[in-house]
């Protein structure tokens, strides 16, 4: 009866606190003081950045395709070492994962694109005005197959007044204005970058009829990470995924849209059914992606521009049906660690 009237008490208690709490963030003074509170936390645990180890990294900031995905951008793989900061592809809803992710974007380098297709390309706009306002140093590089220049040339054009206007409101001291334009690097399959330990292998992608695309294979302190864009498996791939630790590829799950497609077909809804039917054509299935790990020596494949990214525990277990242990879905805000001088990756 005691221990009775002893839980009575205490759930009495907690519920008077907690309507005494609600009373008070409605008062001004109490509503200032969470503010300062908040802020000077949040600010502080900025200024510390995060941890740079000696290894190269990558962060997922885009793991969908155009198909809806709620709470995943459209394709985004961030490449970083110690001295080193890349994007590869800038898909809607990118950049607000990198901000998030408190990614040192001062120090950006460069985008590179795999190919123009909008869910690879639609925030490099914002990518560089997130890096600029940050205080990068120089213009920001981005690197693409042939048509690059078109791309980079139209965004410096539709964000002009943005730029002026931005200077114009915080001074040309803070922003220099000449470091708010892209540049343009066209690169063709081979070595398309090498600085200091950093070494930049484009091969050509299979994604008709979108042509050239690329992927990007980044080397570094004999460790090594493979970002795909939009491919079909080809031999070019195998020959990319040679002795690579980590895999990120774009994926189909072959039963999940056929199974979209013919629904989409007995609703009537033809147009629907066609562009399902269409895009089975050219991304990698996972069957072809296993089969390409039988072949080759990958420590681990992440699967990324999930198509359809699943949305349930069901669609899961469909994407992941037959794929080998050393495969997994990525996620957006998922970081891969490889450090240097071993075999190590650590998922987290």
């Amino acid at each position: 009866m005691y221990k009775n009237k002893y839980v009575v008490s205490i759930v009495v208690a907690v519920v008077l606190l907690a309507g005494a709490a609600r009373l008070a963030i409605e008062l001004p003074s109490v509503q200032q003081a969470l503010l300062k509170t908040l802020t000077k936390a949040g600010f502080a645990q900025a200024s510390e950045g995060i941890p740079q180890p000696d290894a190269l990294q990558a962060f997922v900031c885009g793991s969908a395709s155009p198909l809806p995905a709620p709470g995943r951008a459209q394709a985004c793989i961030a490449i970083m070492t110690p001295e080193h900061l890349f994007i590869v592809d800038a898909g809607a809803g990118s950049s607000a994962r990198l901000s998030a992710a408190r990614l040192p974007m001062g120090r950006l380098q460069g985008v590179f694109v795999t190919h123009f297709h909008s869910d690879h390309i639609a925030e490099i706009a914002e990518v560089n005005l997130n890096s600029w306002v940050a205080g990068r140093r120089q213009p920001l590089q981005v690197y693409g197959p042939q048509g690059v220049g078109i791309v980079v040339s139209g965004l410096n054009s539709a964000y002009s007044l943005d730029r002026g206007y931005r200077v114009a409101h915080h001074g040309e001291a803070l922003l220099p204005p000449h470091l708010g334009e892209l540049q343009a690097t066209s690169i063709a399959p081979g070595l398309a970058l090498e600085d200091g330990d950093l070494k930049v292998t484009a091969y050509l992608a299979d994604h008709s009829p979108i042509s050239p695309a690329v992927g990007y294979r980044f080397d570094y302190k004999g460790r090594s990470i493979y970002v795909s864009g939009d491919s079909n498996v080809t031999e070019a791939t195998v020959e990319a995924a040679t002795n690579l630790d980590l895999l990120l590829h774009d994926a189909l799950s072959e039963p999940i849209i056929t199974a979209m497609s013919d629904a989409a077909y007995a609703a009537g809804l033809d147009r629907n059914g066609k562009i399902l039917a269409d895009v089975l054509s050219y991304h990698a299935w996972t069957s072809a992606l296993a089969a390409l790990n039988s072949k080759t020596e990958i420590g681990m494949v992440g699967l990324y521009h999930l198509v359809p990214a699943p949305s349930n525990l069901l669609l899961e277990r469909i994407f992941m049906r037959g794929l080998p242990d050393n495969f997994l879905l990525t996620e957006d805000g998922q970081w891969f660690t490889l450090p240097s001088g071993s075999h190590d990756i650590t998922v987290h």
